[in-house]
């Protein structure tokens, strides 16, 4: 579960600014919240803010940082992406840091990178502790400087350990945590103790990060190549469709009329789901739906089709549904997931959908927070959602830009609003802020001649 995440000097954040989903003092719907260490987090959080705000940044920060987890600094195709109203930034490094919690226990692990040069100047692991936090791995690669806990290690391992960490304290385009998982895994194979940074890892490489757009994007194989769970979760969203209908097919049919740097994208992160069981991807391509799944080390594909009322001899494909349905399919994901401490962030996750359709997507998955420990981040203009009857105040968070023009982020509990208060209209009214402020489109003197 993801109970912070900070970013800085990047994109449309300049100073430092954190989402923070710690449970606040709110006492309806505790039933939804997640019980770790001596805090409670929130399983839903759903962020506002006016169009340029800065709330697709957030999501871009989340995920930008995860792609240099897991792949180093190769992933960066934009070295302009640090705040660029300040012109020194440039040479000053981003700021990413994410507090998780793993079997119950609190952990800070971040980096930070100069995007211009590609190279990432610290990195940290911290175990978070109600009295005292305990520093797991420290490095600076500017200076060479780095610490870790000797105590994880049992004694035959320690030298083993310095040797790897002292081969690694200048490197700059990749992490600690890649290089253990990949370059050295025999260390945390063999020592139980350090099973934490495969852990943490783990943690990073199934935080599923969705945009609309997303060609590609992980899921749970068993619940989604279950015919019966796709057409109930389906059949619940007014869409048409009565079956589903799986044809498996070859693979160079899949990638018929993929560009080639998406190929590439989808064969790197089909490495990853034949590494893992019960791991799967859903394929975006050229208007078809296709699920990737792997049998004995060996992907396999199957396109979905589907049937609409009793013509049972004509199969839909995805191209041919409309954009609110497929928008439907791609977040079907989250309630059909049976992995549990799942962590999806949405970035617009009401796009091409009806307000009831969203309304109705959130409040069903409020109901599976109370049952399972998943959690849901979105980015949202729906304002249907403003609603202290379905949402808690500490639920909801605003973006909005300063002077400056740097993006900030403040939860809505600061305004300490009754619990019955209605807040939509308030909201849309501007009495929170995180909404656009118009100019006249038309020149004063038109307006005049209109007088």
């Amino acid at each position: 579960m993801l109970a912070r995440f900070t970013v800085g000097n990047f994109l449309s954040f300049n100073k430092n600014q954190t989402l923070s989903l710690i449970a606040g003092e709110v006492q309806k719907n505790k039933a939804r919240l997640y019980q770790a260490q001596d805090m409670k987090l929130l399983k839903f959080g759903s962020i506002y803010g006016a169009n340029a705000s800065g709330k697709s940044n957030l999501v871009k920060a989340m995920s930008f940082a995860l792609k240099i987890i897991l792949t180093g600094t190769a992933s960066i195709l934009n070295t302009q992406c640090y705040y660029r109203l300040v012109s020194e930034n440039r040479e000053k490094p981003s700021y990413f840091e994410f507090e998780i919690c793993i079997n119950k226990k609190m952990y800070a692990y971040g980096f930070e990178l100069n995007i211009f040069r590609k190279e990432i100047t610290e990195e940290w692991l911290i175990e978070l502790g109600s009295v005292r936090d305990k520093k797991i791995f420290y490095r600076n690669t500017r200076t060479g400087h780095y610490t870790y806990d000797d105590s994880l290690l049992e004694e035959d391992y320690v030298q083993r350990f310095e040797i790897y960490i002292s081969d690694i304290r200048m490197v700059k385009d990749k992490t600690f945590l890649n290089y253990i998982i990949f370059d050295k895994a025999d260390l945390h194979r063999d020592n139980p103790n350090l099973v934490i940074l495969k852990q943490v890892f783990d943690w990073f490489s199934t935080l599923a990060i969705s945009f609309p757009d997303t060609p590609a994007s992980m899921y749970d194989s068993f619940a989604m190549e279950n015919p019966q769970v796709l057409e109930k979760a389906i059949g619940s969203c007014a869409t048409g469709i009565s079956h589903v209908v799986f044809e498996e097919i070859p693979q160079e049919k899949v990638f018929e009329g993929t560009p080639m740097d998406i190929r590439e994208r989808i064969k790197h992160s089909m490495q990853q789901v034949c590494a893992e069981p019960n791991r799967g991807m859903r394929l975006n391509l050229q208007g078809r739906l296709v699920f990737v799944s792997c049998m004995d080390g060996k992907p396999t594909f199957k396109e979905v089709f589907f049937v609409h009322g009793n013509l049972k001899g004509q199969l839909f494909s995805l191209g041919e549904e409309s954009d609110g349905t497929q928008r439907v399919l791609d977040l079907l994901t989250v309630l059909v997931t049976s992995r549990e401490n799942s962590v999806f962030v949405i970035e617009e996750i009401d796009r091409s959908l009806h307000p009831q359709l969203t309304v109705h997507f959130i409040r069903n998955f409020l109901k599976l927070a109370e049952q399972k420990d998943i959690q849901l981040v979105v980015t949202t203009h729906e304002s249907h959602l403003l609603d202290l009857k379905l949402l808690r105040q500490d639920e909801i968070f605003f973006v909005e830009k300063d002077s400056t023009g740097s993006s900030t982020i403040f939860p809505f509990d600061k305004f300490k609003e009754r619990f019955d208060k209605r807040i939509e209209k308030a909201y849309l009214d501007g009495r929170y802020g995180a909404v656009p402020l118009f100019d006249s489109f038309f020149m004063p003197e038109d307006t005049a001649k209109e007088k």
